[in-house]
């Protein structure tokens, strides 16, 4: 059985090998992610798919650690970095902050906090 943090981490690791239906399947089918404070909440799994192709097609070497986490009850907190490089060529970096709710051992809800 594996931890929250064990399923974060393996979202991370799909992420960075690219591969968006690992990254899926540890999500609730009525996932809703909060991508970017003061945008409207993603809404199932072929919404957050739309995002992720978009996402991926727009950056690449992609890269994002953990330093800090916090689990309380069915919620996960974690703070790290995130880094990529963009369309245009430039490597931004950024501090990040993501809250994750669980069921059944899936990701149901994750809001994310940067600061770019």
């Amino acid at each position: 059985m594996s931890t929250k943090i064990d399923t974060v981490r393996a979202v991370m690791e799909a992420m960075k090998r690219r591969d968006i239906e690992g990254f899926l399947d540890h999500l609730t089918e009525d996932i809703e992610y909060h991508f970017h404070v003061g945008s409207r909440p993603l809404l199932g799994k072929d919404w957050v798919r739309r995002f992720l192709n978009k996402y991926d097609q727009q950056n690449s070497e992609v890269g994002w650690s953990i330093t800090t986490f916090a689990e309380s009850g069915d919620k996960l907190l974690v703070e790290g970095l995130e880094e990529y490089v963009d369309e245009s060529g430039e490597t931004v970096k950024h501090p990040y902050m993501g809250i994750f709710e669980f069921r059944d051992g899936r990701i149901c809800g994750w809001r994310d906090y940067f600061q770019m």
